[in-house]
């Protein structure tokens, strides 16, 4: 009886340590963030002394600042700490601090994008680059065929509901003019959309997804469509003739292309019409893995901030909405730390069964 016992006493201890692995819980998931960032300008590494086209937008130290002007009057924290041209640390700052509103525009002085502003950094043992887009990146088509489609996928049921003259629909328009307009933005570019804010990286070791946070508009409504039903004139507050008219921002964040301007702004105010956001984020150029792809979203949540240097009078959205772009890369199938620990004690149990056989009399 007493080989017996042991045998059962040994299977029981075995059992119990299989039970308690299989009902043990995950471990926690690593976010992988940015590390030795690196700066660089067309893939030339800047210096304090050779500053790179980039501005950061912060959290003033001390106290809290909030502003109530923004969307819906909802107080905001604002992104009051913004004259930072070309400040490496404050950008390293920005990128590294787990808040995707806090964030670095990369090349900074104007809308036409003329140089890949950007930065490398390590995500664990890997190396990533997020750089400006410039005109070259549409060159070949591929973004330029993958931005429309994002853009017909995101909005092609408000597109179909919208007439065109012929009694045809926006949607139809578009998918008539599709190739001419891909051969537009790949001539052309979309200059304004080239200059990314970047709020957040992160990647994740267990699962490859990489996502990049871009801060924008939470509503770009405003980028097209003059929604102030009134306006200040010699210090008097009188109806806007323009209402519902083309934006006085519209030149800034035009296409260039008048055929696509005009369905965007069509898109823009029928959204508004229907009080519903309209969003879309500028681009990222992102080399992960030497493979290279472009991030943008027709998607946002509120950031909860807002930036302090918008002109309040015809902005009131600026860094509220945040754009997460995802990409899941493959990885190297490795066995999960419990499996190689259930592997532990099954080599275990049979080692403990070799010493009971050899141990058990009767």
């Amino acid at each position: 009886m007493t080989g017996y016992i042991k045998k059962l006493l040994i299977g029981t201890s075995v059992a119990a340590s299989m039970s308690a692995i299989a009902t043990a819980p995950a471990f926690a998931v690593n976010l992988t963030r940015p590390t030795n960032i690196q700066f660089t300008t067309n893939g030339v590494a800047n210096t304090s002394a050779n500053q790179p086209n980039i501005n950061t937008w912060t959290y003033a130290p001390g106290s809290a600042v909030y502003d109530s002007t923004g969307i819906g009057g909802v107080p905001r924290h604002v992104l009051n700490d913004y004259s930072n041209t070309g400040n490496i640390n404050k950008a390293i700052a920005a990128l590294t601090d787990n808040d995707s509103a806090t964030n670095v525009e990369l090349f900074t002085s104007g809308e036409a994008v003329t140089d890949h502003v950007g930065f490398t950094a390590n995500l664990d043992d890997k190396t990533i680059k997020i750089e400006s887009v410039t005109k070259a990146d549409w060159a070949n088509g591929t973004l330029a065929t993958g931005w429309l489609t994002g853009f017909r996928d995101a909005y092609s049921g408000v597109m179909s509901s919208i007439p065109t003259t012929g009694g045809s629909s926006l949607l139809n328009n578009f998918n008539s003019n599709f190739s001419s307009l891909v051969t537009y933005l790949s001539t052309n570019g979309f200059n304004s959309a080239g200059d990314p804010n970047i709020g957040d990286v992160t990647y994740n070791q267990e699962t490859g997804n990489l996502k990049v946070d871009l801060v924008g508009h939470l509503n770009v409504t405003g980028n097209y469509v003059d929604t102030r039903k009134t306006i200040v004139v010699n210090n008097k507050t009188v109806a806007n003739p323009n209402y519902l008219g083309f934006s006085p921002n519209f030149s800034r964040n035009s296409t260039g292309n008048q055929l696509l301007d005009l369905m965007v702004y069509s898109l823009a105010k029928a959204a508004f019409l229907q009080n519903k956001p309209f969003q879309i984020s500028e681009i990222a150029k992102v080399t992960f893995n030497n493979e290279v792809d472009y991030a943008f979203s027709f998607a946002a949540i509120d950031s909860g901030a807002i930036a302090g240097d918008r002109n309040k009078a015809t902005d009131n959205t600026s860094h509220t909405g945040i754009y997460s772009w995802n990409k899941t890369y493959t990885i190297a199938s490795v066995p999960e730390p419990s499996g190689l620990v259930g592997l532990m004690a099954v080599g275990s149990l049979v080692v403990l069964r070799r010493k009971a056989r050899k141990t058990v009399t009767f």
